[in-house]
């Protein structure tokens, strides 16, 4: 009976439109594994490990944005799928956790690998279910929004079990609920009552890009555009564009701008001045956000939730602002103090960003991997257009699954990159474990070695937030039949056709003169 219990599951997931599985074989979930097994339809993907393997699943529904799915088997195992989980739920990343369980009667029992396992995901899978062989499994009102859980109780395995065999009725495309009216009224208010406002870009779905450019083009206002937006070498926004990240709240007020106001389109931005809005003086200044995920990423505001590519493909803009121009050169000053910086310290950490920016393939895949490179890129990358898809996940988690999520999103159509930090690659070093089941994916891991966490060592005086260490990351491609390379500047040409590890090491001294000369 645990056979039809699967394959109940199973042909739920189809019918939500997923159509591949991570798998983390054990002795309880073996209905399910033996299932999908002999099963070409399907496409399996197998781990040791249940963090990386939602993390990689995390990656994947980001590439294919439909919904993937994680097998784990029972105790422990199930809650390793929580830090994905949290990520997904604030990315809006449709996870589909499959657990297995013993059967209800051992709960609270204390029985060998027996565990409290309904509601573990708590609020970040809004959509639980705990499945038994005499219920039903209906997915049916999963919105395909944000994360789900299936408790699925096994009774005791057997050796045996039967392939799953996929059916025209498991080719439904996946159910999602209507979010497409948003509260226009809110965004009207917001600008009526500013006259001094600064436009926040974050993450976009490629459809949502070309009408918030137009939007954009009419309102007139300042715009950052981080670098996961898409938008941020688009040359239609030059005249709007701010382009250095740093102080920009303060050198508004010094060009003679005091913001009043922001608008934030997309998802929660990653840069430090959406956080640095919790702290002027702590005063509340009037924010908007409108965003395909529901969250206002501030203690305070308003969030427009809808469907951005539909509603600014309809939206008429009520008034347009007048480009401060004084603070516009301002920050085309400090771009080009920015410039001449990477001209003269090459080996600083942000000048070497700067480099690898203008050298990797147009068109490329490219992963910021925690909050430093993040912060370098949107700083230091080129502004020449070179069609790059540039992602990131930072909705909740820093350095971890980092790069199981690039894995889950490379693709073997395009170049893929990601840029990560040293303790970042270190926290995940299983995440290449899968590279032997993607043969046609061809990636390059780029590891910034700055000998620990150097984003914290202009925060705090303190060493023990960095971490310092003295280790170098050969031994890790070693371990995973990864091509190994050292730079300490970028060559002229950086394409390979194999998979690599690529560590590039900063030299201190030269970043610490950057940091200096570029704050003086």
């Amino acid at each position: 009976m645990n056979d039809v219990l699967a394959h109940r599951v199973i042909r739920e997931a189809l019918k939500k439109g997923v159509t591949e599985f991570c798998i983390c074989a054990g002795s309880r979930n073996s209905p399910l594994v033996i299932a999908l097994a002999e099963c070409p339809a399907i496409r399996s993907y197998y781990w040791f490990e249940e963090r990386s393997a939602a993390f990689f699943a995390l990656g994947r529904s980001k590439a294919t944005e439909r919904p993937v799915a994680v097998i784990t088997t029972s105790g422990t195992a199930a809650a390793e799928v929580l830090p994905a989980t949290m990520e997904a739920h604030y990315t809006g990343i449709p996870l589909l956790l499959i657990t297995a369980d013993r059967p209800r009667r051992f709960r609270g029992t204390g029985a060998p690998q027996s565990a409290e396992q309904v509601g573990l995901l708590g609020c970040y899978a809004p959509f639980a279910r705990d499945v038994v062989l005499e219920e039903p499994c209906d997915l049916s009102e999963w919105s395909c929004q944000h994360p789900a859980h299936l408790n699925v109780c096994f009774e005791e395995p057997t050796r045996k079990g039967m392939p799953f065999v996929v059916d025209s009725s498991c080719d439904d495309p996946p159910t999602l609920i209507d979010t497409s009216v948003t509260n226009v009224e809110l965004i009207k208010a917001f600008l009526s009552q500013v006259e001094r406002p600064l436009v926040v870009v974050s993450t976009l779905k490629q459809e949502s890009r070309e009408p918030i450019c137009a939007f954009l083009q009419k309102l007139n206002a300042p715009a950052y555009l981080e670098g996961v937006s898409g938008l941020r070498e688009d040359a239609r926004l030059e005249h709007l564009r701010i382009m250095s990240p740093e102080q920009v709240f303060q050198s508004a007020v010094q060009a003679g701008y005091p913001i009043d106001g922001v608008l934030r389109i997309g998802g929660v931005p990653t840069n430090r001045l959406w956080r640095d809005l919790e702290e002027q003086n702590g005063q509340k200044m009037r924010v908007c956000s409108i965003s395909d995920w529901p969250f206002s990423g501030l203690s305070w505001g308003n969030i427009c939730h809808g469907d951005l590519a539909a509603f600014f493909s309809d939206y008429t803009v009520p008034k347009s602002f007048a480009i401060p121009k004084q603070w516009m050169e301002a920050d085309r000053r400090f771009y080009q103090k920015a410039l001449a910086l990477f001209a003269e310290e090459p080996q600083a950490e942000a000048s070497l960003i700067h480099s690898l920016s203008q050298r990797i393939p147009q068109g490329a895949a490219i992963y910021l991997g925690n909050s430093l490179p993040i912060r370098e890129w949107d700083l230091a990358a080129a502004f020449q257009a070179r069609g790059y898809h540039v992602t990131a996940s930072r909705g909740l988690n820093g350095i971890d699954g980092q790069i199981s999520t690039f894995l889950g999103y490379s693709s073997p159509d395009r170049s893929n990159w990601a840029i990560i930090g040293d303790l970042t690659a270190l926290y995940d070093m299983a995440g290449p474990w899968i590279l032997s089941q993607l043969p046609d994916v061809t990636v390059n891991i780029v590891v910034i070695n700055n000998g620990g966490g150097q984003i914290f060592s202009r925060m705090y005086t303190s060493e023990v937030f960095q971490n310092r260490h003295n280790l170098n990351f050969g031994p890790l491609a070693a371990m995973w039949n990864l091509a190994y390379e050292k730079w300490t500047a970028i060559p002229d040409r950086v394409d390979a056709p194999h998979s690599r590890l690529i560590e590039i090491v900063p030299d201190a001294d030269a970043t610490a003169r950057f940091w200096r000369k570029l704050a003086s």
